[in-house]
């Protein structure tokens, strides 16, 4: 089908690039854990481990695993809904209560009032989380399990709304947002089952728009050992006579390597892209998952994270865990059934895990740090590990066990460990401070140098301009040295994409495609299409290799990549071509078929390939799916005005200005349809009405300067 070449198509193409947005989810409330006939194949629930392992399961039922989410009572609900249990922000107003019911039971719920003065009063249906602080959430009719917009956090005592940093909107957020908390960005089904629950189904129905989804609320057993029916049959059928040395019917956990021991929390502890569910420890963790890693939303210039990105890359970038003489992961520090253990240790005690590799270290601890051996500064996750300010308003613990370096705060405004003690001393005496004591020694000499090279080059790779040729040329030598972190080597791959046409990097990054390890390749592989275009052919060789990649994510993302360049790759009925197209169809279509996102950028790309029909359906399933949200509406009317199908645009159009007076789509494309029907005054009278942050997009210029021109007193 031929691209209808227009400046309506342009516009299209542009707003909808400007205004991408996302998708909506939900789960159904269950007193306890699912029955036995809801529970997947082969899947059994934790009680069935408890007579085995009576006391490992008595002290994961008291951990924050095993009490992460309920149904609310007094012995789970920890914000105070009967004393200080209301809360204002930007016009907004959460009103907590707390009801004792005649058989015993109780009612909690939250009356919102929005900023535009409308109020409703929600029940609360689930409580989530304990730790460092515990949301509420609602189930809507259609069975979104909604996060409520206020919650309690725990470390600070007192209530605070999502928006003060759990999310990029800043309050009050419009309704017609999707970070509204009614909207897609705030479902639980769509952003959080797939780690805030077990054995998780959204049994989402798209032909309702409707979900009746199952989990189990705990983090069970079951989430980190996989299926335990037939390790349960097994020992209840042999009465317990099975050999230490033989299968039993599960992984032993404390089997694995370092690396694949990490993965099995990762799968819930990484922000990731998701590929497949039904991850079980053994699994090829890149089947299933691709970690997100170094960008400029959510890092630090010097590779830590300044969000809550669950610890996986900063954990991945560390150098002890490769070269620890036994091994060091989470559970090192984090017993799995136990999460609290480590709290209330001496200094000493929580240095052990340190200083059994660091002997020289523990054994002159006063001379190494400058402090008391039994002050916090000598505590090593102190300085190696210190609590960094996420959002949400609470602090994770840095988990890439660097060292600190003041002098970043000076030049790029990164939290250091020495100021969040020191607060009596300014920052240029922490900078002299720590030169003095350690800036001869050649270890930190090299750990300094390394760093001010990173955050040098990430400062620039993650400005709004390409990267320098300096950065270029660091990158490039970043992602050929096997000695450097994966999470590093990946992170260039990514950044380079911005100059993927330059003969140096595609060279660099075709290299890359055939990188050992699965993170590098798969982001090698993103950005060497970005150079597809370009003079070097031997670009889509790469990207056909990688269909036959052992892993699934590289797969898909080598397949996305062919059938953006060319449509005919949909058709292709290659075996290899034939099961990465099926494995990014069952992403997109059964996985992920209530996310407007994907559905957005699909849509996206199949108008710019010409298929208008195919277009035309994904921009009306969007509007199916993420009804609240007017954007979608818009790229519709965009559509529909390429398409001169004006009167309906015009009234699509008209429904999203009625919801969102000065929506950019929608005013885009009511002055396009009155400068085609010959009203070039009106398309010019309806652009002065736009935001002055938007006037100066392209689209709104081009369109300007084709209506001036038929209007020449206009200037």
């Amino acid at each position: 089908m031929r691209v209808v070449r227009s400046r309506a198509v342009a516009v299209m193409l542009a707003v909808v690039a400007l205004a991408a947005c996302a998708g909506e989810h939900v789960a159904r409330p269950a007193a306890s854990a699912p029955a036995a006939d809801d529970r997947p194949e082969g899947y059994t629930g934790s009680t069935a481990c408890r007579p085995c392992h009576p006391e490992t399961f008595e002290v994961w039922e008291r951990s924050l695993h095993g009490r992460h989410m309920a149904p609310p009572s007094p012995d789970v609900v920890v914000g105070d809904f009967e004393k200080d249990n209301t809360y204002e922000i930007a016009g907004t107003r959460s009103q907590m209560a707390h009801e004792t019911l005649p058989g015993g039971g109780h009612k909690y719920t939250m009356t919102y009032r929005d900023a535009d003065g409308q109020s409703t009063t929600h029940t609360v249906d689930w409580a989530l989380g304990q730790a460092r602080h515990q949301v509420y959430l609602t189930r809507m009719e259609d069975g979104r399990l909604q996060v409520l917009p206020t919650y309690w956090n725990t470390e600070e005592g007192h209530w605070r709304d999502a928006t003060e940093g759990a999310i990029d909107a800043k309050p009050p957020v419009p309704r017609t947002s999707k970070d509204h908390w009614t909207n897609h960005s705030r479902t639980f089904n769509l952003s959080c089952l797939e780690c805030h629950g077990s054995q998780g189904r959204k049994n989402y129905d798209r032909a309702t728009n409707r979900y009746d989804s199952q989990f189990d609320p705990t983090i069970n057993c079951e989430s980190c050992h996989g299926a335990g029916g037939e390790h349960v049959d097994r020992w209840t059928r042999l009465e317990g006579r099975v050999r230490a040395d033989r299968d039993d019917g599960l992984p032993h956990l404390g089997g694995l390597g370092w690396a694949a021991a990490v993965e099995v929390c990762s799968s819930c502890h990484a922000k990731k892209k998701v590929y497949a569910t039904g991850y079980t420890p053994r699994a090829s963790f890149y089947d299933f998952f691709m970690p997100d890693v170094w960008e400029a939303d959510g890092y630090f210039v010097d590779g830590r994270s300044s969000n809550l990105n669950y610890r996986y890359v900063d954990f991945m970038q560390n150098r002890c865990s490769p070269n620890a003489h036994g091994r060091l992961d989470c559970g090192s520090c984090h017993p799995p059934h136990d999460l609290d253990s480590a709290r209330g240790k001496t200094v000493d005690q929580r240095n052990a895990m340190c200083t059994r590799c660091h002997l020289n270290i523990g054994n002159a601890l006063t001379e190494h740090t400058g402090h008391k051996r039994t002050s916090a500064g000598s505590a090593c996750i102190d300085c190696h590990m210190p609590a960094m300010p996420l959002g949400l308003r609470m602090t994770v613990r840095d988990h890439s066990i660097g060292s600190p370096l003041p002098e970043l705060t000076r030049l790029y405004g990164i939290p250091n460990a020495c100021a969040g003690c020191h607060t009596d001393r300014d920052q240029a005496t922490l900078e002299a401070d720590v030169l003095k004591t350690y800036g001869e020694r050649p270890t930190f000499v090299a750990y300094r140098a390394r760093l001010l090279e990173r955050t040098t080059t990430l400062a620039d790779a993650f400005g709004g301009a390409g990267p320098s040729d300096q950065t270029v040329s660091t990158l490039i030598r970043w992602l050929g040295d096997t000695a450097r972190s994966v999470v590093e080597r990946a992170s260039a791959a990514q950044l380079l994409g911005r100059a993927a046409a330059r003969p140096e990097v595609t060279e660099a990054l075709l290299t890359a495609a055939r990188d050992p390890h699965p993170v590098v390749r798969f982001y090698a592989l993103q950005s060497v299409a970005q150079a597809v275009t370009g003079p070097d052919r031997r670009v889509l060789p790469a990207l056909e290799a990688g269909l036959k990649d052992p892993q699934r994510a590289v797969r898909v993302r080598a397949f996305e990549s062919l059938e953006i360049i060319d449509k005919a790759w949909r058709t292709d009925t290659r075996p290899e071509v034939a099961r990465a197209r099926e494995e990014a169809r069952v992403r997109r279509e059964v996985l992920r078929d209530d996310d407007p996102a994907l559905k957005a950028e699909r849509a996206l790309m199949l108008f710019y390939q010409g298929q208008a029909a195919e277009a035309e359906s994904l921009l009306r399933r969007l509007v199916t799916i993420a009804p609240r949200i007017p954007g979608h509406r818009a790229d519709l009317a965009q559509y529909l005005v390429a398409s001169e199908r004006f009167d309906e645009a015009a009234r699509v159009s008209e429904e999203v200005l009625r919801l969102d007076p000065g929506n950019l789509g929608a005013t885009l494309a009511m002055a396009e349809i009155h400068l085609r029907r010959g009203r070039p005054a009106e398309t010019l009278r309806l652009l002065d009405t736009l935001a002055p942050d938007v006037r100066g997009a392209a689209p709104v210029q081009s369109l300007r300067a084709a209506a001036a021109a038929r209007v020449p007193s206009v200037p």
